[in-house]
């Protein structure tokens, strides 16, 4: 067990101080399984909070957390009644498009509720799992050197999997639960105005900047093409969120200013 750990461990290191590996096609910057994880089930964790020994289990050092439990190759954070977080040590980003994957669930029957940071900062909005493992995917915003990624329940249990951040392209992200086809957006780039054919679906379409604050809020009724207007907004590359019920889909928007 620790010979094997030791070999995966080095081989991690490696990877992480040359430019990255390449996993199913895609260049992965960090990478982390749980694998040394290996005491309790997910339906009969570990009783014990290993929060103080985690670099005994992960594939490299510098992991710190709190209420951190064993359950056979993945993790659970927190307990009945007392939330529980871990952060990965810091992570090369200096990358441009990079992306933030992970598997997620709750407690089954925990109404969970959690929040992902970069260096303290939230990054996306607040993520409520599911009974079911969900892989979500959120862009990582440019312009950032280094940074630890904490992955914090805000309400209730939640187990935790298959973190990974790899370089990938930050157009056509699809959340879990996504049914319908995916968003037009054209122009794009756009400089005025932006629009956005969504399969006649209602739902409320959101614009925000890499960090996740939301710069524009409208509520679409179901027409196939919303015009929104981009006055105010800044050059740069937002992502526009379309929600409806259970459903979201992300894609890219390029504002550039002076075409």
């Amino acid at each position: 067990m620790k010979r094997s750990l030791l070999i995966r461990r080095s081989a991690v290191i490696f990877f992480l101080v040359t430019s990255g590996f390449i996993l199913n096609g895609q260049q992965v910057v960090f990478s982390e399984d749980f694998s040394g994880f290996t005491t309790g089930t997910h339906t009969t964790p570990s009783t014990s909070d290993i929060s103080g020994s985690l670099d005994t289990r992960t594939g490299i050092p510098g992991w710190t957390g709190s209420k951190v439990y064993s359950a056979g190759g993945e993790i659970k954070l927190g307990t009945s009644s007392l939330t529980g977080w871990i952060e990965t040590p810091s992570i090369n980003l200096s990358q441009a498009d990079l992306i933030l994957k992970f598997d997620i669930s709750c407690w089954p029957g925990d109404a969970s509720t959690v929040q992902v940071y970069l260096n303290g900062s939230a990054l996306g909005n607040v993520i409520s799992p599911t009974d079911n493992f969900q892989r979500i995917t959120i862009a990582v915003p440019g312009g950032t050197a280094s940074g630890k990624f904490k992955f914090e329940g805000l309400t209730k249990r939640f187990f935790l999997d298959n973190i990974s951040v790899e370089k990938g392209n930050l157009s056509d992200i699809v959340l879990p639960g996504q049914t319908f086809r995916k968003l037009l957006i054209r122009p794009n780039p756009a400089s005025d105005i932006v629009r956005i054919e969504n399969d006649g679906l209602s739902g409320r379409i959101e614009i925000t900047d890499l960090s996740g604050r939301i710069i524009k809020d409208i509520e679409s009724s179901g027409r196939n093409i919303d015009e929104v207007s981009l006055e105010g907004f800044s050059s740069g590359i937002y992502l526009i969120r379309f929600i409806s019920g259970r459903n979201i889909y992300i894609s890219r928007l390029i504002v550039e200013r002076g075409r």
